[in-house]
């Protein structure tokens, strides 16, 4: 599989827990997408790795959702566990490199706009900023220490 790129390694490890027991809508999929890894692909991007993931036959668009396929969870199986996100990007890119397809697959048709309007509706759903928050993202400084991004850190008191 050629060209590897890192929306698809992130797509296939959002898909292990967003299918696990069904095929996951495009709304879970962005889920958990977010969970993996805060920063999301563009919709452009997205919508490539459901293309290049479904053509290497990893992927299969079923009963209304996305799944993996058997030649993805053994591709999976053989990552590690744990470790940092980074290194477990870079072994499954790796081992995308190295897969050979079976053959010429329909490819998922997502389009840009569907994936769009997936990533908008997911933006909408966050919280607000917190004053913080929207201070580091006007200043480009890090948020305060203590804060995260469901709140302020709990004041001390004395």
């Amino acid at each position: 599989m050629q060209p590897v790129f890192d929306a698809d390694a992130l797509l296939l490890l959002a898909l292990v827990p967003a299918s696990k027991r069904r095929p996951a809508s495009l709304a879970e999929v962005i889920i958990a997408l977010a969970e993996v890894r805060p920063e999301l692909p563009g919709a452009v991007r997205l919508r490539d790795a459901f293309a290049h993931l479904s053509a290497h036959g990893l992927m299969l668009a079923r009963d209304g959702g996305y799944t993996l396929t058997e030649a993805a969870q053994t591709l999976l199986a053989r990552l590690p566990k744990k470790g940092d996100l980074a290194e477990r990007i870079f072994e499954l890119k790796q081992a995308l490199a190295a897969h050979e397809s079976a053959g010429d697959l329909p490819a998922i048709t997502l389009t840009t706009a569907e994936a769009a309007d997936a990533l908008k509706a997911w933006q909408a759903s966050l919280p607000p900023l917190t004053k913080s928050e929207r201070f580091a993202k006007r200043t480009g400084q890090p948020a305060a220490r203590g804060n995260t991004p469901r709140g302020p850190a709990r004041r001390k008191r004395f």
